[in-house]
């Protein structure tokens, strides 16, 4: 239920792409992958931190909601960030 825990484990996932575009001998595309999922990542956990802050130092999701209206900034980053990790056009995911 750690926000921070939960954004990790999503990496593992994405991993397995970028090494199955090694196993293909697709280096470019998995260094493009590698440096895409570091960019929104990044975005994901800043967001991350921002709600943490937010929240007085809570990092248990159960106890988060409600915090579009009050953090409308970290919402849009946040939501760009999943967007990008889910492989929504025109973001790189």
């Amino acid at each position: 239920f750690d926000i921070k825990r939960v954004l990790a484990y999503s990496t593992i996932s994405q991993l397995g792409y970028m090494f199955f575009a090694v196993g293909m001998r697709a280096y470019a595309v998995a260094m493009f992958f590698l440096v895409a999922h570091a960019c929104y990542k990044a975005l994901m956990f800043l967001g991350a931190g921002s709600v943490i802050h937010g929240m007085h130092e809570e990092q248990d999701m159960r106890r988060m909601g409600g915090l579009r209206r009050a953090m409308p900034i970290t919402f849009v980053c946040f939501a760009v960030g999943g967007l990008a990790q889910a492989g929504v056009p025109p973001l790189a995911g």
